[in-house]
């Protein structure tokens, strides 16, 4: 008895083929027609179906996320037919794949939290007390171009894994070319962030029963079907494209996608560790710039290796958007996309700030250049940022609320910032933010002296204003701001204090390329200190 639709043995029809008068005896030794545990196996879930005909034609790609286990009706009992084989054996790979992917969830809550537990700033403190000068420290040019090709080669791996923490602990010396003693001092100093770092590296490691039945059925059917093409006597114009296209629908199934979210959070988790790791690189490399005895060569090795820090963000942060992208992952992707510029963000600044900090002038031409390779990073992000916005309005599959709070509004303040740096190299000097109409104020009331002081015209007008200094105010051919007291004219030979260069002669002369720095004269003007 069918006890699923509550029919008899007298009710089928023995000479017709119909599924629902063809039975199945399981295991158990309970019996049910092939229409009904068709129906409890939910084979629609993983073939194709004729809709006029009711015959299967094909593996289905369009699966569920989860095949649930069949069982039988009656008692429970695991259902054995082979006919049901393909779900079956899909239902026990998604169980493994869940404990995989519940575990790999518990790991990474747990590294979570020890990054979040980690005193950065105690970290900091012994990052910064072992930066010292290593006057002994040379490096050969062939060392320079070894420890550039090994970055290089691991930034161009398009393999789908991480950076290994490797790189950051025990490969440091090959990778970075630092002095032997400040990679022993970074890797002691940065020990808790580097141990969270390998962590996470191993729970990405690992792989989840799904894929890797998946990538093994998908090899012996590629190698199959690429024999069976170069043997044919038509074999097709693409032969390997095409025995991967045969392989993936023999193989019936797509790769499994479940623990992806949990691969995604994890590289989250190992870039955020090396922005950290980039802010501390970046500190030692300020130290180490602005001491009087500089090794340009050890201050060199720490600037290859912070922007190498970087440059490993951007490389797997782009691991982390493709596997968001291949699984639908919207919001993770979205999220991924900011990494991306945050990345880029960073790299860029301290390519500014190494250049600011080398202890000479940038020349003209160099300056140019320097903001030239700025300006190009910023286009390239405002339309990368804009197109993100875009794509994700018109597929509608996130609130525009969402877009902009977990992207927009943020991506924006990197944009922000960017401009602000993109000013300061349009400036003469380079690298100095302006200043605030406030700040100028103040600047100029600290040459003055006055019996009663307003910040209005007006009120100045009426007051008796003992002036002590009646200067111009002047830019040196470099951008730094000078000015001249008593007479306001040079009287000797005059340098910048910022960059050395020549302001001035003995014969009250200013050097012909000098220029008034136009917003502080106004402010003296306002206020009739200068006509």
């Amino acid at each position: 008895m069918d006890s699923h639709f509550r029919t008899t043995v007298e009710d089928l029809d023995t000479a017709s083929d119909n599924l629902d008068n063809i039975t199945i005896t399981l295991g158990c030794g309970h019996t049910f027609t092939v229409e009904t545990l068709d129906s409890i196996c939910e084979l629609e879930g993983v073939y194709q179906r004729d809709f006029i005909s009711r015959q299967w034609i094909g593996p289905s790609f369009s699966q569920p996320s989860f095949v649930k286990t069949p069982s039988c009706p009656t008692c429970h009992h695991l259902i054995d037919a082979r006919r049901y084989g393909r779900v079956t054996k899909r239902s026990n790979l998604d169980l493994l794949e869940r404990n995989i992917a519940t575990r790999l969830a518990k790991q990474l809550l747990s590294a979570h939290r020890a990054w979040l537990e980690v005193d950065h700033s105690s970290i900091e403190q012994a990052v910064i007390a072992q930066s010292l000068h290593r006057p002994d420290f040379t490096t050969k040019p062939r060392f320079l171009t070894a420890h550039e090709t090994l970055r290089n080669k691991l930034l161009l791996n398009d393999a789908e894994s991480i950076v290994p923490s490797d790189v950051f602990c025990k490969s440091l010396l090959r990778y970075s070319g630092l002095p032997k003693a400040d990679a022993n001092q970074w890797k002691n100093s940065t020990k808790p962030l580097l141990e969270i770092y390998e962590q996470v590296s191993k729970i990405l490691g690992t792989r989840n029963a799904h894929n890797s039945a998946y990538q093994a059925s998908l090899s012996i059917l590629f190698e199959s079907e690429l024999k069976s093409a170069t043997e044919s006597s038509d074999p097709p114009e693409y032969p390997e494209a095409y025995a991967l296209k045969m392989a993936r629908l023999k193989v019936g199934t797509t790769p499994a996608c479940a623990d992806a979210r949990f691969v995604v959070e994890g590289i989250w988790i190992t870039l955020d560790i090396r922005f950290a790791l980039g802010v501390l690189a970046e500190r030692v490399y300020s130290r180490l710039s602005s001491q009087p005895e500089r090794n340009q060569a050890q201050i060199d090795a720490w600037g290859h290796f912070t922007t190498f820090i970087y440059d490993t963000c951007s490389r797997d942060a782009g691991i982390a958007f493709n596997i968001a992208s291949s699984t639908q992952a919207y919001k993770q992707k979205l999220l991924t996309s900011l990494r991306i510029v945050r990345s880029v963000w960073r790299n860029t600044r301290f390519l500014v700030t190494s250049k600011q900090l080398r202890g000479e002038a940038l020349g003209v031409e160099e300056r140019i250049n320097l903001m030239r390779e700025v300006e190009e990073r910023l286009d390239l992000q405002k339309k990368n940022i804009e197109s993100i916005r875009e794509a994700y309005v018109r597929q509608g599959v996130l609130t525009h609320d969402t877009i902009e709070r977990d992207f927009g509004a943020p991506a924006q303040e990197y944009l922000n910032h960017w401009e602000i740096l993109v000013s300061a190299l349009r400036q003469p000097g380079g690298f100095y933010q302006a200043v605030s109409e406030k700040e100028a104020q103040g600047a100029v009331e600290s040459f003055t002296e006055c019996s009663a002081w307003s910040s209005s015209a007006a009120i100045n007008a009426s007051l008796t204003v003992f002036i002590a200094h009646r200067s111009h105010w002047q830019i040196c051919p470099n951008g730094h701001i000078f000015t001249i007291g008593a007479c306001g004219s040079a009287v000797s030979n005059g340098r910048c204090y910022e960059c050395k260069a020549t302001t001035s002669d003995v014969s009250h002369q200013m050097a012909g390329i000098m220029r008034k720095e136009i917003a502080l004269e106004n402010i003296m003007t306002e206020w009739r200190i200068i006509d």
